[in-house]
């Protein structure tokens, strides 16, 4: 859902894309910027610092956003550069969800959140091989973040983890659903 929203994030960092890529800084420098406060969120996390925890979680899901609009503002887009920032965004999913899950003492219920968070994108990936789109749902990565994000900032972790669980699921089932009666078509 929050993934609808791109274009006007990218127009709305226009001005700072063309400034950035004037100076030689790449996506995929801002890629792997986002996953350094990515991780450096899940130990702030595990440390029961949430305050800096939420401040590094939001760093990274700012730059995650930058890579992207940089990419798509400047014609800087690649093939790899695609397959780095999914990648990249697999890794700060699983360590921040984990991280959410040993902090809170919830470690098998934060495992089970990974796996529906991690089949929330692979669903799509296997399931745009074979249908032009699959971005239906509503626990894209967007939306996990900010859940996990009110969580920490009311101390509500546990919670969080239920309802990306719940959601992610429930997210990668109607993805399955949906490619099933797209190929039927």
């Amino acid at each position: 859902m929050l993934s609808r929203v791109k274009p006007r994030v990218g127009e709305l960092l226009k001005p700072f894309t063309e400034r950035i890529s004037s100076v030689g800084i790449k996506p995929n420098h801002i890629t792997v910027l986002a996953c350094i406060f990515g991780f450096f969120s899940a130990y702030f996390i595990i440390s029961g610092e949430r305050i800096p925890a939420i401040l590094f979680l939001i760093l990274s899901g700012f730059f995650d956003a930058l890579d992207g609009a940089l990419a798509r503002n400047e014609r800087l887009k690649t093939d790899f550069g695609g397959f780095l920032d999914s990648v990249l965004d697999r890794y700060v999913d699983a360590s921040v969800i984990l991280a959410a899950g040993i902090y809170s003492g919830h470690v098998i219920l934060a495992s089970v959140a990974v796996v529906g968070a991690l089949l929330v994108s692979y669903t799509r990936a296997r399931a745009e091989n074979i249908i032009e789109r699959c971005d239906v749902g509503i626990a894209e990565r967007g939306e996990r973040t900010v859940i996990l994000i009110a969580g920490l900032l009311f101390n509500y972790v546990f919670h969080a983890l239920i309802v990306i669980a719940v959601l992610s699921h429930a997210t990668a089932i109607h993805r399955i659903i949906y490619t099933y009666i797209q190929t039927r078509k």
